[in-house]
């Protein structure tokens, strides 16, 4: 791990949500609405690239930023590569005992704590930087993305998704109720969240986990990781694809959920 400079307060605030989140529903059979199986598939295909299929990962390196909880690190290691999860919080070891053991016990799988905004890496060191709904979670996305595609190798991609912007409606809707949730103590956001939860019926989630289809806990996961975060934004699939022109990639390829893009670096 790495010493890390005492961040800013908004962004100190966005790690502890975070820890607090993985700390409470790292153990639950499905998270964002997936079991690990189903977030495996996640990582070939149509989901990610089409130019990427299960036999793709045998020998590459891949990068996970912004890690979270981890499961994905898990998934690249089975379609043989090997893989580094960074994530400027400790979510791989506390959402899951058998993860933490991995990352012990398997010299293919690692771990290093630090930022997205200065990941700690050589240029040029990853086949693949697989960022899933994490730089809109920083003080600057547009800088994070231009770090991340830093580390892609020539011949290599990066994969983003951020949150969507919404209309003008939801988006002033839930900017004044996460004004009230980010200022909340932990223990009375994570009780909100467990009270929102049924909300999940009506009120879309990008994941599509929903009250009746999912448990109560796994609902309240999904509504803990939208009102706790202070540090949010939302961005356009056009935004997106500025940042990786400016960061000199190419081929931009629009995946089925919204704002996801896959880029690559010219060979």
């Amino acid at each position: 791990m790495l010493l890390q400079p005492e961040p800013p307060a908004a962004a100190k605030r966005t790690v502890e949500a975070f820890e607090r989140q993985w700390r409470s529903y790292g153990g639950l059979k499905r998270i964002f609405g997936k079991e690990p199986r189903a977030m495996a598939a996640n990582l070939h295909g149509a989901r990610l690239s089409k130019h990427i299929d299960p036999a793709w990962y045998r020998g590459k390196r891949v990068l996970d930023a912004g890690c979270g909880h981890g499961r994905y690190l898990q998934a690249f290691r089975a379609l043989g590569a090997e893989v580094v999860g960074l994530d400027i919080g400790r979510g791989p070891e506390l959402a899951s005992p058998a993860l933490a053991r991995a990352l012990r016990e398997d010299p293919g799988i690692a771990f290093v704590q630090g930022s997205v905004l200065e990941p700690p890496f050589r240029e040029s060191a990853f086949d693949l930087v697989f960022s899933d709904g994490v730089i809109h979670h920083t003080p600057d996305a547009a800088a994070a993305y231009a770090a991340l595609a830093r580390l892609v190798k020539p011949g290599g991609a990066l994969y983003v998704w951020v949150y969507p912007q919404e209309g003008a409606l939801r988006e002033a809707v839930f900017g004044l109720a996460r004004a009230l949730t980010t200022r909340l103590p932990g223990i009375a956001v994570r009780t909100l969240a467990f009270a929102l939860a049924p909300l999940t019926i009506a009120v879309r989630s990008y994941s599509g986990t929903q009250f009746g289809r999912a448990t109560w806990a796994e609902c309240a996961q999904v509504v803990h990781d939208w009102i706790a975060p202070p540090l949010q934004t939302h961005h356009s699939y056009d935004e997106v694809c500025a940042w990786g022109e400016r960061a000199g990639l190419t081929e931009f390829e629009r995946l089925p959920i919204a704002t996801g893009v896959t880029a690559w670096r010219p060979a």
